[in-house]
């Protein structure tokens, strides 16, 4: 006897656990293609984060000028202020002239939260400001020591920077930040003053 057209019980069975094995695969396959654009996303993220923060670090080093700071309650401050593992204070050039009279100088503030891992920067666009304290910006994340050194003929390289009363508007010729990022591990920028 002649057997009719089609597929027995047996075969359809084999064919469609051959399909459920293949679209497992399929689904392993498109997760983990997913997770790693997840974490490859992510990473590019906070390497933008940290080139951007670097690079206005950068270019506030770099905009250093020999120049006295009077914060509003009054008492000037030297060009460059230095809080050893917290920070720094710097007098500026080339700031945007927003209000009429202004001059473009201004001072950069640079504060390192280690219980937070964080670092703000504060801009104040006058070196004889009145009024508020401009507001505080995150600009870096996730870092766990940030130090500034400064360059002198005598001596080299020195943790900090020691200013002179009697020369408030004195900057050393270099100074070199450091910090240590969760991500990018030691990060240095080096910038010369003269």
């Amino acid at each position: 006897m002649r057997r009719a057209g089609g597929f027995s019980l047996l075969e359809l069975v084999a064919v469609l656990s051959i399909f459920a094995l293949v679209a497992l695969i399929g689904v392993q396959v498109i997760q983990a293609t997913v997770r790693t654009s997840d974490r490859l996303t992510a990473i590019s993220e906070a390497s933008g984060r940290l080139a951007l923060g670097l690079g206005l670090l950068r270019q506030d080093l770099n905009a250093a000028v020999p120049r006295g700071f009077t914060p509003p309650g009054g008492g000037e401050q030297p060009a460059l202020t230095v809080r050893q593992g917290a920070g720094f204070s710097l007098s500026v050039g080339g700031l945007a002239r927003l209000d009429p009279g202004a001059t473009g100088f201004g001072r950069v503030t640079w504060r390192y939260e280690p219980s937070t891992g964080r670092v703000l920067r504060q801009v104040w666009t006058s070196l004889t400001p009145g009024g508020r304290p401009p507001p505080e910006t995150v600009v870096l994340q996730d870092v766990r020591r940030f130090e500034l050194a400064s360059y002198a003929v005598q001596g080299g390289w020195r943790p900090g920077f020691a200013s002179d009363p009697r020369e408030i508007a004195l900057l050393p010729l270099g100074l070199r930040v450091r910090l240590d990022h969760a991500r990018a591990e030691a990060v240095e920028t080096v910038v010369s003053l003269r």
